[in-house]
């Protein structure tokens, strides 16, 4: 079993559904494990009623934990996709192969990312360095992007390949959409959040582009 842990601010419900997607149209077991604050993804898809049990979703199952409990999953997923806002849970999770920190450029975005990575070195040796990549959700010129970085040099952090995308209506109208339904749409999103979450996969399976790519037009004509 392979585990990526997401951590941030921003909402990311939609990022790990297309992402999950993927990785399900490879032919694996895939579940995310909701380890936000107030529990983001409770109302973000079509779930049945059954508290604390993993729920199926287009090819995947999503966790949501419940309160108290430890945030570790079975052992029986290839993959296992992390989300936490949430500082006092990181310590919770377990040790993950690929770490992303997903974050906007505003200050709030920006202290609170600081914030969480605080929380994530607390237990951890702080001479070791721990991969991570970075997904920003929307860009700006100020502060620009060396500054934010000198936010975080104070953690043993090696940086890999940045992800951007910005917010666009198509993904807001296609995710609102999606919500509602019992599959996820994902034909008609912005070149930016495609981008970005084949960009993901292919950090998560380890393989070429071009294969993600296929699994994305796979992704995207199923029903």
């Amino acid at each position: 079993m392979k585990r990526a842990i997401f951590i941030g601010d921003r909402d990311k419900t939609d990022l790990l559904f297309y992402t999950a997607k993927i990785l399900a149209e490879s032919g694996l077991r895939v579940l995310i494990v909701d380890a936000t604050a107030l529990g983001s993804y409770e109302f973000s898809y079509p779930a049945l009623d059954v508290p604390g049990q993993p729920q199926e979703y287009d090819g995947f199952e999503v966790w949501i934990p419940a309160r108290g409990e430890q945030a570790f999953a079975h052992a029986d997923y290839d993959f296992v996709l992390y989300d936490t806002d949430d500082p006092f849970r990181i310590s919770e999770l377990p040790e993950a192969e690929q770490r992303f920190l997903v974050m906007g450029c505003e200050q709030t975005s920006v202290r609170r990312s600081v914030r969480l990575l605080e929380s994530f070195f607390t237990e951890r040796p702080l001479a070791e360095l721990s991969a991570f990549h970075k997904v920003w959700m929307e860009g700006a010129r100020e502060p620009g992007e060396a500054y934010i970085n000198e936010q975080f040099e104070a953690f043993p952090i090696d940086w890999k390949e940045t992800l951007v995308y910005y917010p666009d209506e198509r993904d807001l109208a296609i995710k609102i959409g999606n919500q509602y339904a019992n599959s996820l749409k994902l034909k008609g999103l912005s070149p930016e959040m495609k981008k970005a979450v084949q960009g993901i996969a292919t950090v998560l399976l380890e393989n070429d582009e071009r294969e993600t790519r296929k699994l994305w037009k796979k992704a995207e004509r199923s029903k």
